[in-house]
């Protein structure tokens, strides 16, 4: 079998230094050993008693996993893989190890904990994809030489992904071909850092599938686009980690983004991107049927109702103002859905606080101000939506303890 790499008319992108592929291992179950770490490049860095830890979590008992995205963490490091099980013939399973009726093996890429596993899930799905059609085709994986072939492919996509972000495989001849990229660099943007406070809004259709992974068929549930990460990971029972990795897949994909909680006690401003929709008459149209509150009613109008209603927050407002003044349900318009659409869309920011420390003497400040500082949130780093969050209590409290604190210097800045 003849293997060449070509980088030729593939786009890709270079991982950055944290989503690089650390290893990539070759895992079968095997009829005399069990679960088998078979092949890895490079070849030292996942130790036997790592593999142990790990190894059923690349191949699982339960076949419903099977053809299942499976992350797992465990020291420094963070395992991406798809357990994957392929029937064979009467044939070929009278030629395999003890007459077996399938194989099963995991294609696993190591990487950092926190690396990004969206980009990584859509190359191990086309792997798997192209070795079970060579598997059924060309006992790829059960006759004779599956030792260079394997170690040449895993080899070729370390090297290949890492260096030029693609990579592409000569297998048995030039008509099986296996093309992999890392990105496409039209359609992808690395997705934002997740913070608890985020509020995950679901943008596109999202149905129910077998292929969704484990954290989001847990999460699925109890998305209503109101919840706050660390609630929906509480709610859930599922380590907060693993729910961000989840929205931030969600996002790569293009049916999620995240805003800033709504509240009716939050200040908003217009920005120039209202401009872009006067003469886009889909947007127009888009933003009438998300704001409408029911279809019973005549929809309001993008020029009267909405187009002014937005201009109201031209010298920033804050939205119970809005809903005292303007009255937009009159006009069958619900002004969450507004403001919403508005940060979405980028045609809203949202004006946040965060409050700074002036004085590192403790002692200095009143007793009610304790866990703020056993929390450290009082670092300019945080807002008041993420300290709600992170000290589980409610915005009054957080406004009447810091607004009025002679020692804490409250930061006024807009949504990047």
């Amino acid at each position: 079998l003849l293997y060449t790499i070509k980088f030729e008319d593939m786009k890709g992108s270079v991982p950055s230094d944290d989503n690089k592929i650390i290893a990539v291992l070759f895992v079968e179950f095997d009829n005399n050993y069990g679960i088998k770490l078979s092949y890895q490049v490079p070849t030292d860095v996942i130790h036997e008693t790592t593999f142990k830890k790990l190894e059923n979590y690349f191949v699982t008992k339960s076949r419903q996993l099977h053809g299942n995205l499976i992350v797992t963490q465990l020291f420094d490091f963070q395992t991406i893989g798809i357990p994957v099980e392929i029937p064979h013939s009467n044939a070929v399973q009278n030629a395999v190890q003890s007459g077996r009726k399938v194989s099963i093996f995991n294609i696993v890429i190591v990487t950092k904990v926190g690396a990004f596993a969206a980009p990584y899930e859509k190359i191990l799905k086309k792997l798997v994809k192209y070795f079970m059609i060579f598997e059924q085709e060309n006992q790829f994986l059960s006759s004779e030489g599956k030792d260079t072939r394997i170690k040449n492919i895993i080899d070729k996509i370390y090297h290949g992904i890492n260096n030029e972000g693609c990579c592409s495989v000569n297998v048995i001849d030039e008509l099986n071909v296996i093309k992999l990229s890392y990105i496409n660099n039209e359609h992808f943007c690395e997705p934002p850092i997740i913070k608890d406070s985020d509020v995950p809004i679901i943008t596109s259709n999202l149905e129910e599938s077998s292929a969704w992974d484990l954290t989001l068929k847990e999460l699925y549930l109890y998305f209503d686009n109101i919840k706050p990460v660390r609630l929906l990971a509480e709610i859930s029972l599922l380590d907060i980690a693993l729910v961000k990795k989840c929205i931030q897949s969600l996002i790569y994909y293009n049916v999620a983004s995240v805003i800033s909680p709504i509240r009716y006690s939050n200040t908003y401003y217009v920005t120039s991107s209202i401009h872009t929709f006067i003469q886009n008459t889909d947007l127009q149209v888009e933003c009438i049927q998300y704001v409408k509150i029911n279809d019973k009613d005549p929809p309001p109008s993008w020029d009267l109702d909405i187009f002014n209603l937005y201009e109201t927050f031209q010298s920033g407002i804050k939205l119970k103002r809005v809903l005292l003044y303007e009255k937009p349900f009159l006009k069958n318009i619900n002004e969450r859905r507004l403001v919403e659409f508005g940060l979405l869309k980028g045609i809203l920011k949202r004006l946040h606080k965060y409050p700074v420390a002036s004085n590192e003497d403790i002692d200095s400040y009143s007793q009610n101000l304790a866990e703020y500082f056993k929390n450290n949130v009082l670092d300019g780093q945080h807002s008041y939506d993420d300290i709600c969050v992170k000290l589980k209590c409610k915005l009054d409290k957080v406004e009447e303890d810091l607004d009025f604190c002679p020692n804490v210097t409250i930061i006024q800045k807009l949504d990047v």
